[in-house]
């Protein structure tokens, strides 16, 4: 009851602030007139609003509500004039009067989210870059905003939001809201323009000069815009590639990647820097992280439509961003391609000593290469591991499951029976099944499903495991064949639950035969 009551007083006491705020607000003699400006306007006498809002602002340059006023009804009739074509120097006047207006008007009260919102909205509706995005960020910043009543009359005439919280509420959603717009509109026309702009110095002047010029223009600029960076990368990249042949080009090189490595967290979604990254590795010829680069790319779930990132612009096809987005994952995979090449070449270089040595596959080494490169949890590092602790206690590389409860490994074809007849009785099945069958005559060694032709297990002179290859171009066309998905591959649980499906539809087959099996089999055929 304490609390609720002093919640009550807590409430009564804002109410009275609230009114006592208005009362001192409707009480300026100024902010009567601004009001009655912005009846005018509400009646539909726009100019007439427009001629007393203005004469207002020129009298009193020193008042926020206004220059907000002022600036507002200016914005509102230029998008008028825009909507119907009137006038379209008109639409442009009253704009530039707004801009002007909401300058002032920021300068006074620059913790109005109002103000800064109008003001970028202003800014957006020009052909030039009037920075309406580093406005609208600013008013999404504010930390400490004050009431949007204090200098905006129209709540006099609206009194749905009671309080400051819920003004202050609204103001936000609806800078957040034309954020939106802003953002879009400097990725749809003004940062394409200036990377033309950086593209075109690069060709007349030189990349030497545009390098320069780009990393203010876009990089500083913009630097939220992927785009911007990537023309930057770009332009680096040509002026790398003019330089004397007898010059060391790795330390530029570097030094793009670098930039570029920075961003990789801020603009995870974005394939065209992960396609830039991995052809600069390739050039490099630092192998993994090509492969490792190309791998998060193609398994982006949603990257970023390419249109709004693609250095020239346009320079991706595709009617639609899923075709944009195939288009790069294909050149991915076809990089991945150009690696198996480079390692089979590779490997036709060396001598038959060194070929041989190159066959062999450390499964321990196998298991650190996806652990550093890819996640603790990767399904390969862990297929690996359980393998080497399974082969480390049972001493077999092969084990069973049992179909009805998939998960739990059998060494060896006597326990699963066992376990069978443990666990899933079912009468006398399993007994007789075993009747049927020798289990001795089932081998525990190891015999690959996919290798077993081409591959053998065995231990090295430090007795770790490793896969011996016989024949080498089995396996680079299986990569290359891979690397373009055109081998089909599937997750080894996926592997095992079909397995365990199989081996529960044929056990069911094999129970039906069963019941009608003598009780002598001595004399009998299943």
């Amino acid at each position: 009851m304490g609390r609720g009551r002093g919640k009550q007083r807590k409430e009564a006491e804002a109410a009275r602030e609230e009114e006592e705020r208005r009362c001192l607000l409707e009480a300026s003699p100024l902010r009567k007139e601004a009001v009655e400006a912005m009846r005018l306007d509400r009646e539909g006498r726009h100019d007439e609003a427009i001629a007393r809002a203005d004469e207002l602002a020129a009298k009193h340059p020193e008042s926020a509500v206004v220059l907000h006023l002022a600036a507002g009804l200016h914005q509102n009739a230029s998008t008028r004039s825009a909507r119907d074509g009137s006038d379209g120097q008109a639409s442009v006047m009253h704009l530039v009067y707004a801009r002007d207006l909401y300058a002032q008007a920021k300068r006074l009260a620059p913790n109005c989210v109002q103000i800064a919102t109008g003001f970028a909205m202003a800014k957006v509706a020009s052909a030039k870059d009037y920075e309406p995005d580093r406005e609208i960020m600013r008013a999404l910043a504010i930390s400490s905003p004050t009431d949007p009543a204090e200098n905006n009359v129209a709540f006099d005439l609206d009194r749905t939001l009671s309080t400051t919280m819920d003004r202050l509420a609204k103001a936000r959603e609806a800078a957040l809201f034309h954020s939106h717009h802003i953002m879009s509109h400097m990725s749809a026309k003004i940062i394409p323009a200036v990377v033309v702009d950086m593209l075109d110095i690069s060709k007349r002047e030189g990349a030497a000069t545009a390098k320069k010029q780009a990393k203010k223009a876009l990089v500083e600029r913009f630097g939220y815009s992927a785009r911007a960076h990537l023309t930057h990368a770009k332009i680096s990249l040509d002026f790398a590639r003019g330089l004397d042949p007898n010059i060391d080009k790795k330390p530029f090189l570097n030094s793009i990647l670098d930039a570029l490595n920075n961003l990789v967290e801020e603009f995870s979604n974005s394939l065209e820097i992960a396609m830039f990254r991995a052809k600069l590795w390739f050039v490099m010829g630092k192998y993994c992280s090509v492969e490792v680069e190309c791998d998060r790319a193609i398994r982006m779930e949603e990257p970023t439509d390419p249109r709004e990132e693609d250095v020239p612009p346009g320079s991706i096809p595709g009617e639609k961003p899923e075709d944009r987005k195939s288009y790069i994952r294909t050149e991915l995979k076809r990089l991945l391609q150009k690696l198996v090449l480079v390692c089979r070449d590779y490997w036709c270089s060396l001598a038959s000593e060194k070929q041989d040595s190159f066959r062999l596959v450390g499964l321990k080494y196998l298991h650190l290469h996806f652990v550093t490169f890819y996640q603790d949890d990767h399904e390969a590092a862990k297929t690996i591991s359980d393998a080497l602790n399974f082969v480390k206690k049972n001493k077999s590389w092969r084990f069973w499951i049992c179909p009805y409860c998939v998960g739990k490994k059998i060494p060896d074809i006597d326990s699963l029976l066992q376990h069978m007849r443990s666990k899933h009785p079912e009468g006398g099945f399993w007994t007789n099944l075993r009747q049927v069958f020798d289990p001795e005559s089932i081998s525990d060694t190891y015999q690959g499903d996919h290798f077993s032709d081409n591959a053998t297990i065995c231990q090295d002179s430090e007795e770790n495991y490793v896969l011996h290859f016989k024949r080498m171009d089995d396996i680079f066309k299986y990569l290359f064949l891979r690397a373009a998905d055109n081998i089909e591959e599937k997750p080894f649980s996926q592997i095992r639950e079909e397995k365990c499906r199989n081996g529960v539809f044929i056990l069911e087959k094999i129970k039906l035969k069963l019941n009608n099996v003598p009780t002598d089999i001595s004399s009998s055929e299943v």
